[in-house]
């Protein structure tokens, strides 16, 4: 017996050797949870980031695509066919041209008599009218250039309008041309959008709407459809490059061919930004109403098992997504979105409340920066791949179905490399098996430990019947939803503006993100230094404040006009502002909810990846109606009036914070001794 005694081992050894085993499970947890959140912002990124939000925007249009490769029109060129389209009251014609040489009358002509000196580019009509003018849906519209130059010009009919006018009071009523030529051998990107006032954008001047004229994204001219206002709608109309040829028109056109190239003519209905906000309004909302029942899931169960059976969701979305991509479908679209919001809120918030399970509580400040870190390089290396396929792929760089699949979908692979890292992850926790997570752990106190939380300083009452865990939770997370709400207004808009105002390709667009969730890796280190220098509640409103500035810096908030390096600049900033704000206040939420309430509260934190666009249709309707520069204006007076909500947290979580080695007054001096198991709270310092 007492040779038998003597081989057990001793209870300090065994205790080394369970201490052992659980910072192996904690360390191996807490790395396959930065591998599973990297895996799946990569896969998120890429299905449903920037390029998502632009494939929303020309899924409105209905576009019809009239031709995308080159057509070739002149004098000395045979005439292309008729294209057959159905026009819209509101419209949007886009094409880009290049001018060889300027067409010109001969001397002999009588097209000045006849006021048909014009070099017809491209003509839309039903075939109904008389020649090509001036009986309503003759012109829907007629672009062309001037006599011997390449002078823009366009005309467009109105429903209503006198069908008895000659050409030149035709012209002097329902006409706009550009302000300088065209230059030639150079492609120039031109939109003829027709709209009323609610979907102008802020680029129509007559209260009642009209059509304008783009030339490079920039307005030049405007026909505002004088008393009318209305557009006429045909199917079975045809579009003609040069003039016009019978049938189906009655009478041959009067007008010369220009000279010129032309392509990717596209003709739909005007691209609506309410359509983007409707869609990541419904993910954003859904997101919001599935928040609490999925944390108090996780909290009641095993949410490793959760995070497991989620993946079945991620499937199903992916079948529906992939199908919506292909056909364009709207109502699979919707059904795919709903369900991958499920499982996006319940990966986001379980894996939130695991992370908090794994990383010891002197270490979590500075591991909500690391998942942070590695949550932007995932955001980062998505649009790389997705940069390698427009360089290397078979599509052009241009903003084309094809370009949108192969951004789109490769995405969706890694979802097998998601449910690989989940499965290994093993469950911590008493109730869920015998290793305990970091919080139960029964171990003295080191000296390396830093400073904890008072659990009697958080319990003290500073509102009312209030205790101070609570109004800073809960002052913290209201801050932090509603600059969400003021951020969904504009955040899912970034891409749009710089494709549709600055004018950037699929390859631009990717360089862009790429380099700006690089940025935000960097940046988020500063989180670690500054929370203890500054104080966490002070960091969070600085880094606030500035993301507020940064965004006015996008667009100069009409008091100036940044050039696109700056334009760039300042949106690397805002959003590594946003990203090194979030895990402080992360930490600052799990630091003082109670242990048992950890999922619930971490939920509000996983709106962050949704971004939270429940408000996203406020903004899509204001950038339909005012533009985007409105819409991000409304933005930044919003975030500003959001600080007020951190108050509280800024007035009762000062800098100092209230740590057990503070010696609180209302703690017992045997109580303020205490080692590291009798503390249930989060760290106040990161390491």
């Amino acid at each position: 017996m007492s040779v038998a005694s003597s081989e057990l081992p001793s209870p300090s050894s065994q205790d080394h050797a369970d201490q052992l085993r659980e910072d192996r499970v904690w360390k191996r947890n807490e790395r396959l949870i930065y591998l599973s959140n990297f895996l799946h912002m990569t896969l998120y990124t890429m299905c449903f980031g920037g390029i998502f939000d632009i494939f929303l925007y020309h899924l409105s249009q209905e576009q019809q695509v009239i031709s995308d490769d080159p057509i070739t029109v002149g004098s000395q060129a045979p005439l292309p066919g008729n294209f057959l389209v159905n026009t819209f009251s509101n419209f949007e014609l886009i094409f880009e041209i290049r001018p060889s040489w300027p067409a010109k009358y001969p001397l002999s002509s009588n097209c000045s008599d006849m006021y048909t000196c014009g070099t017809s580019i491209l003509h839309i009509t039903d075939g109904s009218g008389n020649g090509d003018c001036c009986k309503v849906g003759n012109r829907i519209p007629f672009a062309y250039f001037s006599n011997g130059t390449t002078h823009l010009q366009i005309t467009m009919d109105a429903l209503g309008q006198n069908e008895t006018l000659d050409r030149r009071s035709y012209n002097k009523l329902q006409h706009c041309q550009a302000p300088k030529e065209l230059p030639l051998h150079e492609w120039t990107h031109i939109k003829l959008k027709a709209s009323g006032v609610g979907n102008s954008k802020g680029k129509i001047d007559d209260s009642h709407g009209g059509m304008v004229m783009f030339i490079n994204g920039t307005k030049v001219c405007e026909v505002p459809g004088t008393e009318y206002h209305t557009l006429p709608s045909r199917t079975d109309a045809r579009l003609f490059f040069g003039s016009l040829q019978s049938p189906p028109v009655r009478v041959p056109d009067a007008h010369l061919p220009a000279n010129f190239d032309i392509r990717f003519v596209r003709y739909g209905k005007p691209a609506s930004n309410l359509f983007v906000g409707l869609a990541n309004s419904a993910q954003g909302i859904l997101s919001m109403v599935l928040m609490y029942p999925i944390g108090w899931i996780g909290d009641k169960t095993n949410r490793y098992y959760l995070l497991r059976g989620n993946l079945l969701v991620a499937v199903l979305s992916g079948v529906a997504m992939v199908m919506a991509v292909y056909s364009s479908s709207i109502a699979l679209l919707f059904t795919g979105i709903c369900i991958f919001t499920w499982y996006q809120q319940t990966i986001s918030s379980t894996i939130y409340a695991c992370l908090a399970d794994n990383v010891v509580a002197d270490r979590r400040t500075r591991a909500g920066v690391n998942y942070k870190t590695f949550s932007a390089l995932a955001m980062s290396l998505g649009p790389a791949i997705q940069l390698l396929v427009v360089l290397f792929g078979p599509a052009e760089d241009s903003w084309t179905a094809n370009i949108f699949e192969l951004l789109l979908l490769p995405g969706w692979v890694l979802l097998p490399l998601i449910g690989v890292s989940v499965a290994f992850m093993v469950p911590v926790g008493k109730e869920l098996s015998d290793i305990p997570n970091t919080d139960e752990m029964s171990r003295p106190r080191t000296l390396d430990m830093r400073k904890r939380i008072s659990e009697t300083w958080l319990e003290q009452r500073v509102l009312g019947s209030l205790k101070r865990r609570f109004v800073v939770a809960l002052s913290v997370n209201i801050f932090f939803i509603a600059t969400l709400l003021a951020n969904g207004m504009t955040v899912r808009y970034f891409s749009l503006y710089f494709t549709q105002v600055l004018r950037f390709t699929p390859a631009q667009l990717c360089i862009l993100n790429a380099v700006c969730r690089l940025f935000i890796a960097a940046f988020a280190q500063l989180g670690k230094p500054l929370s203890v220098r500054l104080g966490r509640c002070n960091l969070a409103l600085l880094l606030h404040i500035g993301s507020a500035v940064a965004t006015l810096g996008i667009y100069g908030g009409n008091m100036f006009n940044p050039p696109v390096l700056v334009a760039c600049a300042c949106y690397l900033l805002r959003f590594a502002c946003l990203h090194a704000r979030d895990p402080v206040l992360y930490s600052v939420t799990m630091d003082c909810v109670p242990l048992s309430q950890r999922s619930r509260w971490a939920a509000l934190n996983s709106l962050r990846t949704l971004s939270f666009s429940a408000s996203a249709v406020l903004g899509g309707f204001l950038a339909d109606r005012h533009g985007y520069e409105f819409s991000f204006t409304v933005t930044i007076w919003s975030l500003l009036a959001c600080t007020l909500f951190m108050l509280p947290a800024w007035l009762w979580f000062p800098r100092e914070e209230g740590t057990d080695e503070a010696q609180d007054p209302l703690m017992p001096e045997s109580q303020n001794q205490r080692g590291d198991g009798d503390l249930t709270s989060a760290p106040s310092r990161p390491l």
